[in-house]
């Protein structure tokens, strides 16, 4: 037990917590050259009694030794939060330890602690020397008992995809292999997990905030689209790049079918299929008006346009939504970002709250499968459960099939440290 350990911090950081909550709760300070406490032995030990004094939390505080680690276990397993805020420390290894007990862990973001501990879920980096941030987020994990086991679960699942030792030494061995082979810097198995891990996380992030913000513009959106169909017209679908693929995927689950089975197809056509013209026009006019041409050629009364773009800046888009709005046709904008340019143009905007393109384009296919899903909702939504009805040209009907209903369209108080 020594000063860089910062254990100091620790105790400030719980004279705090009790001194702003006045919470229950005891620190266990695990570690010392002797199984006794002995400030004799360990003059870190008395150091720390000495600001245990200061700061008035002697009676909440217990020094229990060192232990071994056939002992440490229970001693992980009992404390509802494990505790290490050191300001130098190569490995990390303590956490991993408390994490395979299903105890979350409070560390400082240095060495092998920023790596080992997963931030926001399998406890808190917090930087070194911070009592505030240590009772912050102390109070936080011991007054929520649903935070608490979450992490607790999740700091076990962790400790065992990522640091059991045969993931340990399969990853070290394959990076023996990958410099003995002359290939430089190897991307170990470990590195993987990380990247994936940080893909999971920031897509939740962008589906769970879209959830939140874009339910309103998405509901109206459908309605337009609705009411399109309804009246005889047909949804006009641009896009460049992965979005005139998702342009194409949106017509083919209109055209084609979503969540029913026993349908006609509902219109739509991707202004990005036509190659021959697409080609034709760039070569012999310019790419900036492939859409807007075809808009003005094909759109009728009724018609919806929608623009696919991560931006909002797409030229021939936006030329398209001008040709559009010259023919009062109502247009809905499927975006990212800030919206660009098109937020303005369009009498719909769905905007997916996040920068990168990825997680732009990962949520534009959520809002059009859901889409699609609401607009047969809307549209089709049969009466009773064992009849069909005609709607203009739609037969509607709930459907079993292969004996299942298948949709029709429309329907612990202690905390230790080391």
């Amino acid at each position: 037990m020594v000063p860089r350990k910062g254990v100091d911090t620790v105790i400030r950081g719980f004279a705090q917590l009790l001194k702003q909550r006045h919470l229950k709760a005891r620190l266990l300070i695990v570690g010392g050259e002797a199984e006794t406490p002995d400030p004799q032995t360990t003059p870190e030990i008395g150091r720390l009694q000495a600001i245990a004094h200061e700061l008035d939390v002697e009676s909440q505080l217990t020094f229990v030794g060192r232990r071994g680690r056939d002992v440490l276990k229970y001693y992980y397993s009992a404390a509802d939060v494990f505790v290490t805020t050191p300001w130098y420390e190569p490995f990390g290894i303590t956490p991993i330890e408390a994490m395979a007990c299903g105890t979350p862990v409070i560390g400082s973001n240095v060495g092998g602690i920023k790596f080992t501990v997963k931030d926001g879920e399998t406890g808190y980096l917090v930087p070194p020397k911070d009592p505030e941030a240590i009772a912050t987020h102390l109070s936080r994990l011991l007054e929520n008992s649903q935070l608490r086991s979450l992490f607790g679960r999740q700091a076990t699942r962790r400790a065992q995809e990522h640091f059991t030792w045969q993931k340990v030494t399969s990853a070290v061995a394959a990076l023996y292999e990958e410099v003995l082979l002359g290939k430089g810097k190897a991307t170990t198995e470990v590195d993987s997990f990380a990247i994936l891990d940080r893909a999971f996380e920031s897509a939740m992030v962008a589906v769970e905030r879209s959830q939140r913000l874009l339910r309103p513009s998405i509901q109206a959106a459908s309605q337009a689209m609705s009411t399109c169909f309804s009246r005889g017209g047909k949804l006009l679908i641009c896009g460049n790049g992965g979005s005139a693929a998702d342009a194409q995927h949106f017509a083919a689950e209109l055209v084609g079918r979503f969540c029913c089975p026993h349908r006609a197809g509902l219109p739509a056509m991707a202004l990005t299929a036509d190659s021959a013209f697409i080609t034709a026009w760039s070569n012999d006019v310019n790419y900036e008006d492939i859409f807007a041409r075809q808009v003005e050629t094909f759109a009728q009364p009724n018609d919806v346009l929608v623009g696919i773009s991560t931006s909002g800046r797409s030229k021939n888009v936006i030329a398209a939504f001008k040709a559009a709005q010259r023919l009062n046709l109502t247009s809905i904008a499927l975006l990212g970002g800030e919206g660009g340019e098109l937020r303005s143009q369009a009498d719909i905007s769905i905007v997916v709250p996040a920068t990168e393109t990825q997680r732009i384009q990962e949520v534009q296919l959520l809002v059009i499968h859901l889409l699609c899903e609401l607009v047969e909702a809307q549209l089709l939504t049969p009466q009773e459960s064992d009849s069909t009805e005609r709607l203009g040209s739609w037969e509607l009907g709930v459907f079993e099939a292969s004996g299942q209903r298948e949709r029709g369209i429309g329907e612990k108080s202690s905390l230790s440290t080391k």
